[in-house]
């Protein structure tokens, strides 16, 4: 089971993801907690992992409701905050953009879909850490064309910006970024496409801004890699393959 404190950094770490992905700063939540009786002990410990979460992105917590449960705990949090610049969006990808990812792909994914996970995949699972002051700095840049979140995976969430952008897309499954835990295993490919929970930031952008690009996320300690381009088309596709299955429907339970 997650421990407490790492239901509370998650639950305000994959809103922060969210708003990232648009261009928006963190500022205030509202927090809604069921619990059944006796929780005291847990609701302290989740406390305390939210807690941390609200100090590092500099959020306060300014309202809520907690009631009891007559059944499983049942946690929902609401995250707002400013624009810094011009909304970030899913539908200004164009044929050319370069495609980036941030982050580690399929470390997370690792951390559930695997017995005994080694304790970085379960890290990545349990506190994502989503680059919220490099994607700041893109919106405020303006380099990119269009860009969410990678919450479901590359394998489900590439195919809905390009749905939204009226695009196609080709992506290089060899230059995925390959994190050291994966590299020896055979589904480390299936993991990195559709493993799911890695809360980096899936953006587009001109060829001409690689530079720049790489120098912002240079000075917020990010690790950004080009995986593929926009191409005319309406969906995307593996250069070698096709394009896979998702590992996990939320409605499905695993694929």
């Amino acid at each position: 089971l997650t421990p407490p404190e790492d239901v509370g950094w998650k639950t305000l770490a994959v809103s922060v993801s969210d708003l990232a992905a648009m261009g928006a700063r963190p500022s205030w939540a509202v927090l809604s907690l069921s619990v059944p009786r006796r929780s005291s002990a847990w609701v302290h410990a989740f406390a305390r992992g939210l807690g941390e979460a609200t100090a590092k992105w500099g959020v306060s917590l300014i309202g809520g409701d907690t009631t009891r449960s007559p059944g499983p705990r049942a946690v929902s949090l609401t995250l707002g905050g400013p624009l810094v610049a011009a909304p970030l969006t899913r539908s200004g990808a164009r044929a050319g953009d370069d495609i980036w990812v941030t982050g580690w792909l399929g470390l997370a994914g690792l951390g559930w879909a695997t017995d005994a996970p080694p304790q970085v995949a379960i890290d990545a699972l349990q506190r994502p850490q989503p680059p919220l002051e490099f994607a700041l700095a893109l919106a405020k840049a303006g380099h990119a064309t269009a860009a969410m979140d990678l919450s479901d995976g590359l394998v489900t969430d590439l195919p809905r910006l390009c749905e939204m952008s009226a695009v196609g897309a080709v992506v290089d499954a060899a230059t995925l970024p390959l994190h050291p835990a994966l590299a020896q295993r055979e589904d480390a490919q299936d993991l990195q496409l559709g493993g799911g929970e890695d809360y980096g930031l899936l953006f587009t952008a001109p060829p001409h801004h690689r530079s720049a690009i790489a120098s912002l996320a240079h000075r917020h300690d990010v690790t950004p890699t080009r995986i593929g381009q926009v191409e005319p088309g309406s969906r995307p596709r593996l250069s070698t393959s096709k394009w896979p299955r998702p590992l996990f429907r939320h409605f499905g339970g695993q694929a």
